[in-house]
């Protein structure tokens, strides 16, 4: 009973949304059956409604906020609340929901649109754009030898050298 109404006819109380398709429909009080309903907001009535205490709708999830009805809707609020157990969106529109205090973690360590630094050059973007796009063409990125050899790993821009150089390169034989 957020919005509480007043029927003219009997005096009693209905919610907005649980009357207004009565009203509309043009049918007789629920009540007295009086056939015009006349509806008037009950304004004292919603106030003692939004001053009664109530708990954080986030408090299975480790909320501890107790506060007025009326007040409720600002501390969930996704932008300006302050319930670190609401999901909110990531503010680098990644399309990730996570609760309000896991974000900073989230926008530092798992976001896939937080700024990044490619690992082996200078190279910054977003981290998705830099190890789906750069990092399959980025020179400095470390290759294994295709050949095994004890090297290990070579920057892409030396492997051509690497494979001209290396001990376990196969070589076409002359006397073959």
């Amino acid at each position: 009973l957020r919005e509480p109404f007043l029927t003219a006819c009997c005096g009693n109380h209905f919610c907005q949304a649980c009357i207004d398709p009565v009203v509309q429909e043009g049918k007789p009080c629920h009540s007295c059956g009086e056939g015009e309903l006349t509806m008037i907001l009950d304004k004292k009535t919603k106030r003692k409604i939004f001053s009664l205490d109530v708990r954080c709708p986030m408090w299975r999830r480790g909320c501890k906020w107790v506060g007025e009805l009326g007040d409720r809707s600002d501390h969930l609020d996704e932008k300006d609340g302050d319930c670190q157990f609401v999901d909110v969106s990531c503010s680098n529109a990644c399309g990730g929901r996570v609760q309000r205090r896991e974000l900073p973690t989230h926008l530092e360590q798992a976001c896939p649109k937080r700024a990044y630094v490619c690992d082996y050059c200078p190279f910054e973007a977003t981290f998705d754009v830099v190890t789906t796009q750069h990092w399959p063409v980025c020179g400095y990125f470390p290759l294994p030898c295709p050949n095994k050899c004890d090297v290990g790993r070579v920057e892409r821009q030396n492997l051509e050298q690497h494979l001209k150089e290396c001990s376990l390169q196969e070589v076409e034989c002359d006397f073959s």
